[in-house]
């Protein structure tokens, strides 16, 4: 196409409708409660507190002590981790014709946008300014 704004709408749709229904063909699911497994390790859920719960208890204990604060930080960080990484993905039972139109839709938006972002215009030049006699 000659109009790069055309270009760069048709590939934001394009994405657009790509992401779209790649999200509405993925499905969520959590088993956040069963623990999650580190190394061969298997981590409770309830483990995950104990160190946000020793953080609070220091923080009353000594409110000016970084340490304290800063075990507070790793247990939320902990538990945040710990949720994340109970999700799963599953997708569900399409096509391959719908997949592979997914697909299209990303990439192909996603090239039609880089083509008009990362590609410069050299038909026109800009004049040289500083050539030019006074």
């Amino acid at each position: 196409m000659k109009n790069p704004v055309i270009t760069f709408l048709l590939g934001v749709v394009m994405l657009a409708a790509g992401l779209f229904w790649l999200t509405s063909i993925v499905q969520v699911s959590s088993l956040w409660g069963r623990g999650f497994n580190i190394s061969g390790v298997n981590i409770s859920s309830g483990l995950t507190l104990v160190p946000l719960i020793a953080g609070i208890v220091w923080v009353f204990f000594n409110p000016k002590s970084l340490g304290a604060k800063l075990l507070c930080v790793v247990g939320g960080v902990i538990i945040i981790a710990s949720i994340l990484m109970s999700v799963r993905f599953h997708v569900a039972r399409v096509s391959l014709f719908e997949f592979i139109l997914v697909f299209v839709g990303i990439a192909g938006g996603g090239g039609l946008i880089a083509r008009v972002l990362f590609t410069g215009s050299d038909k026109n030049p800009p004049p040289d300014n500083n050539n030019r006699r006074q």
